[in-house]
């Protein structure tokens, strides 16, 4: 099999500067590997993997550095041996090689180059000034970039002359961040993921023009999930406060909902809010604005058939994740002990109006929980139905 024509020069390259170099051709995957130790540059062996990846020539550059060696220094050695191997190497597609430490992850460029300007701005605008680093299980990817804000991989592409942009097809998963946009784990990119092209094409030297449509996209994303919870907000001051410490309630059932901005293969883009407990749509629309007034009526609709949900419901029922706005059919009697109903209604509403979490006491597979929340110890079945015992927390005063 032909290797290109740039991986044979790369490896003289190395050679002309002095490595010892074992080869080994990777022809189902069209890689060069090269296991390359040299006595001057380096005090440890480093293995180099030559690839094409979306249009970029890669450098993947693994160190093998014994426990010793730290790793900091291991990496500072690493970049400064491929910075001086960028500024040794002549050739015409010098601007689209792109290089990455495979120990850390994090990519290697000649900062003078089109490349290193373009992961400058990409660092700069996506990943607050932070080192930009790979973020899949792919072993040999090319320029992805899974930002905190967005919903989507994207991938960056050297196409003809202009920098194009791709976004990944599996979106990221509704788990990993809040309807807010803060991430909750760490997300990683699929190993195979599939990268379609949208609407974002930037000429290589107009680098300006590219932070301005990170910018916006950015800001697009954002003040999106702003406007989402700002609306739901206004029907229920309590809502996402509770974010992993507790449940978030809404009319009765325990919301969990995702806001997301997507890029769809045909270039178009989608806005929608789900609930992720029943993967249910609250809203969606090709633009936000759409979206936005789609889920005020949403939330603002009222309970199904005009039945309310008592605030005892609103929050039994959202521990039970029930989905129904019957609650009598789940909670069979309400019986409270030294408050009267009313009382118990009131402290629950101004409870979750004031976004205070709840306290377990006990938390059982067979028997009954007990929790306290609003100066209140509630006692209930794990699994609906059952009977709701209340009664005064011991801490706390009468009201």
């Amino acid at each position: 099999m032909e290797f290109t024509h740039w991986k044979r020069r790369l490896q003289d390259h190395f050679e002309q500067m002095g490595f010892d170099l074992r080869i080994e051709r990777l022809a189902m995957q069209d890689i060069l590997k090269l296991e390359a130790t040299h006595g001057a540059f380096l005090f440890f062996p480093i293995t180099i993997h030559l690839y094409e990846r979306m249009g970029w020539q890669m450098i993947a550059i693994e160190s093998h550095h014994p426990a010793e060696v730290d790793d900091l220094f291991a990496e500072a050695q690493v970049q400064s041996l491929f910075q001086m191997t960028m500024m040794t190497f002549e050739e015409e597609e010098r601007e689209l090689i792109l290089g990455f430490y495979s120990n850390t992850g994090r990519y290697l460029t000649d900062p003078a180059s089109p490349t290193g300007q373009l992961v400058r701005v990409i660092e700069e605008e996506w990943n607050e000034g932070d080192a930009l680093r790979i973020q899949t299980f792919e072993p040999f990817p090319g320029l992805f970039v899974a930002p905190s804000f967005a919903h989507q991989t994207y991938a960056f592409a050297a196409d003809g002359d202009k920098w194009q942009v791709l976004v990944g097809r599996t979106g990221r998963p509704a788990s990993d961040y809040r309807f807010d946009g803060t991430v909750l784990t760490p997300h990683r990119v699929p190993e195979g993921e599939l990268f379609t092209r949208i609407p974002i094409a930037v000429p290589l030297e107009q680098y300006e023009e590219m932070r301005k449509q990170l910018q916006l996209e950015q800001t697009e994303i954002s003040t999106f999930l702003e406007q989402a919870m700002r609306t739901i907000r206004e029907y229920d001051p309590s809502f996402g406060f509770a974010w992993r410490g507790t449940v978030t309630f809404f009319h009765g059932v325990p919301v969990n909902p995702f806001a997301q901005r997507l890029w769809l293969e045909n270039g178009q883009k989608r806005f929608r809010i789900m609930q992720q407990g029943s993967s249910r749509i609250l809203a969606i629309g090709e633009t936000s604005a759409e979206a936005i007034h789609l889920l005020d009526q949403a939330v603002g609709a009222g309970e199904p058939e005009g039945t309310p949900v008592s605030a005892i419901g609103q929050f039994i029922l959202g521990i039970w994740k029930q989905f129904e706005s019957d609650e009598a059919t789940y909670m069979t009697d309400v019986d409270c002990d030294g408050i009267s109903q009313q009382q118990v209604e009131n402290r629950i509403r101004h409870s979750l109006a004031r976004r205070e979490p709840i306290e377990w006491l006990t938390q059982t597979q067979n028997s009954n929980d007990v929790c306290q929340f609003a100066g209140l110890t509630f006692t209930f079945p794990h699994r609906p139905p059952g009977i709701v015992h209340i009664k005064r927390a011991d801490d706390v005063s009468s009201s």
